[in-house]
C-alpha cells in the first residue's frame, strides 16, 4: 500500500472515530418542569351611579343664607362672597387585582373669566362617610361620592361685584399605582 493511500486511510479513520466520539462526550445535567399558568388581569373602573347622572345633578349652595341643600342654578342663581356650591357624584367602585391600589383624583375644573382669581375650587372623595385619597381591590363594589365644591372667597372686596366665570368640567380620575 502506497504512504499516501495509508494516510488517507488513516485521516478517515481518525474523522470516522472523531464524528463518533463527539456525542459520546457528556456532561451531567439534569432537568425539571415548571409548570405554565393561566393569566387574567384585574380591572379598575368608575361607573356613574349618580341618579339620573352626575352631569345632571344639581349643585347645592351652603346653608349660610338658605336652607341646607337648598339647588344652586349656575347662570341663573347669583355667588356672594362666602358661598359655597357643591355637585355631589357617586360612582360604583370596580377594583379587582390581587395588590390593586390606586390613587383618586380630580382634575379640569379650571374656572376662567373676570370672576376666576375670586374663586377657589376644590374636591373631596367618601367611600362610605370615610374620606379617602386611594382605594384598592377591598373596595371593589363600593360606592365613592365625590364632590366638587367651589368657593367664593369671603374677604372679597366691591371689585369682584357683576363679575362672570365658567367652570370646566371636572374628570374624577382613578390611577393604579404599583409599590
Amino acid at each position: 500500500m502506497k504512504k499516501s493511500t495509508k494516510g488517507a486511510a488513516a485521516a478517515g479513520a481518525a474523522a470516522v472515530l472523531l464524528l463518533g466520539g463527539a456525542g459520546s462526550l457528556a456532561y451531567w445535567n439534569a432537568t425539571t418542569t415548571v409548570g405554565g399558568a393561566s393569566l387574567s388581569s384585574g380591572t379598575l373602573t368608575l361607573t356613574d351611579a349618580t341618579t339620573p347622572s352626575c352631569a345632571a345633578a344639581p349643585w347645592t349652595i351652603d346653608s349660610g343664607e338658605a336652607p341646607a341643600g337648598a339647588t344652586f342654578t349656575p347662570g341663573t342663581d347669583k355667588l356672594v362672597p362666602g358661598d359655597v356650591i357643591t355637585k355631589t357624584c357617586t360612582y360604583t367602585l370596580g377594583a379587582t387585582g390581587t395588590h390593586l391600589r390606586a390613587t383618586l383624583a380630580a382634575t379640569g375644573g379650571t374656572a376662567t373669566g373676570t370672576l376666576a382669581d375670586a374663586l377657589t375650587v376644590s374636591s373631596t372623595f367618601k367611600d362610605g362617610g370615610t374620606d379617602v385619597t386611594e382605594v384598592t381591590d377591598e373596595n371593589d363594589g363600593d360606592t365613592l361620592t365625590a364632590q366638587i365644591s367651589v368657593t367664593f372667597e369671603g374677604a372679597s372686596d366691591n371689585t369682584t361685584q357683576d363679575l362672570a366665570a365658567t367652570l370646566a368640567d371636572y374628570t374624577v380620575t382613578l390611577t393604579q399605582a404599583h409599590s
